[in-house]
């Protein structure tokens, strides 16, 4: 397509703003804020592609991008590009971890993590996962690595007439890295198509399974324990692993002969454990959520945060999975970020115009919205950078080239040459 011409682009990107969008309405507030929330700054960044999640360093004062083949870097304080992290085929997600020194990339069309120096902004390692790699968990406790991904695992091979998978069949894969190593310990073979996973910082991991409309818990100190007391004697050819409360069940052996993997297999509904003193509990969220697509974690006061594709986000017990109550929000939501120093909530929504859910925490169990703030159309992942609160999210501007014959109706769009953005909102 051609380009719009260099007086007309603002022309071209209001018109497309201006167009009529889908009738989804955004729902309102129940109360405004003393001090309302608002876009304050744009920052444009420029590079081209789909992006996906954003992680906010406040200490380094730097916030990075998954944003197509690479990683853009942004200077927090001056939100000027800093630098960039290559050599990626699909940059999806980024996990950094506390001592400041490395982060974490997963690359989705590669099947890998890579291993960056936060310095120099160099790749310095490679890491083989399951298969298209998306949301990175770096547990704390544990310093394990959980690469949650989302393309279903193959199925063997099937007759010409054999029926399409069905969605309760679907199974896909957590690997589970050893950071000191940088080696693959353990394949989680999990039922239903996984979404966005969080940590409470003391040893759970929490993951959506989105088709299910369910969020996992994993217990990743138990895994740990499994994996360090059976380090030295890899398990027999499809041996089953221990039967006790002490150790992942259902632990078998490597998925390849050479590998030393090992594979947990909680795929089966019949076999998966869900007492709150088993390695997995399964958690249901109920008729109000369709298709969670985010979670965020409220480590103090134990709740879970799962925002899901029907403007709804719900909140839930992280020990129990009881449901506490539920909340609107808005169109397209692809992110949830807790903010525990000013109890908040934002949710990010993507659809329609765009918009940003925010959510007063009161106490642990009361939740209002208080301001629903008009966005940028496709602004659906943000990060929150806590040394000051703000509410970090990117998104592009959509163009028309006029010149194009056609009418109205059937003008193509187009994200704008140079037009990537990050927008930063505080009150």
């Amino acid at each position: 397509m051609k380009s719009c011409p260099a007086l007309s682009l603002l022309a071209c990107v209001i018109f497309v703003a201006c167009a009529v969008l889908p009738a989804q309405q955004v729902p309102g507030a129940t109360q405004l804020p003393d001090r309302p929330y608002a876009i304050k700054k744009t920052w444009i960044i420029g590079g081209a592609g789909n992006w996906d999640y954003l992680t906010a360093d406040p200490t380094a004062r730097r916030l990075f991008i998954a944003h197509s083949t690479q990683v853009q870097v942004v200077d927090l304080d001056t939100g000027t590009l800093s630098g960039q992290i290559t050599g990626l085929r699909e940059a999806r997600d980024i996990a950094l971890d506390d001592a400041g020194q490395l982060g974490y990339i997963s690359d989705g069309a590669d099947n890998q993590v890579k291993v960056f120096d936060r310095r120099s902004l160099q790749v310095v390692a490679s890491i083989p996962t399951g298969p298209g790699p998306r949301a990175l968990v770096l547990e704390p406790q544990t310093r394990l690595l959980f690469a949650v991904c989302t393309t279903p695992t193959a199925r063997p091979a099937q007759t010409p007439n054999a029926p399409p998978v069905r969605e309760s069949e679907i199974k896909t894969t957590i690997t589970v890295i050893d950071t000191e190593s940088r080696t693959p310990l353990a394949e989680i073979l999990m039922p239903g198509r996984l979404g966005f996973a969080q940590t409470d910082g003391n040893g759970q991991v929490f993951v959506n399974i989105v088709n299910r409309n369910q969020v996992a818990r994993i217990d990743a100190q138990s895994i740990a324990a499994y994996l360090r007391a059976h380090a030295a004697v890899p398990p027999a050819a499809n041996s089953p692993g221990p039967a006790n409360a002490s150790g992942p069940p259902n632990a078998s052996s490597p998925a390849k002969p050479a590998d030393s993997t090992r594979v947990f297999d909680w795929s089966h509904e019949s076999r998966l454990p869900n007492s709150a003193q088993s390695s997995m509990a399964i958690f249901a969220l109920g008729s109000d959520c369709s298709d969670p697509r985010a979670l965020a974690v409220d480590a103090q006061h134990g709740r879970l945060f799962a925002a899901c594709n029907n403007m709804k986000m719900i909140v839930l017990n992280a020990s129990t999975g009881e449901a506490i109550t539920s909340l609107n929000t808005g169109p397209g939501t692809d992110a949830v970020a807790y903010d525990p120093d000013h109890s908040m909530i934002y949710v990010s929504n993507g659809g329609a115009q765009g918009s940003l859910t925010i959510i007063h925490q009161d106490v642990t169990d009361t939740y209002a919205v208080v301001q629903v703030l008009s966005t940028r159309q496709r602004a659906r992942t943000l990060a929150v950078d806590r040394s000051n609160g703000q509410v970090l999210l990117v998104t592009d501007l959509l163009a028309v080239d006029l010149a194009e014959p056609g009418t109205i109706g059937s003008l193509k769009t187009a994200p704008a040459s140079g037009s990537f953005q990050v927008l930063v909102i505080s009150n």
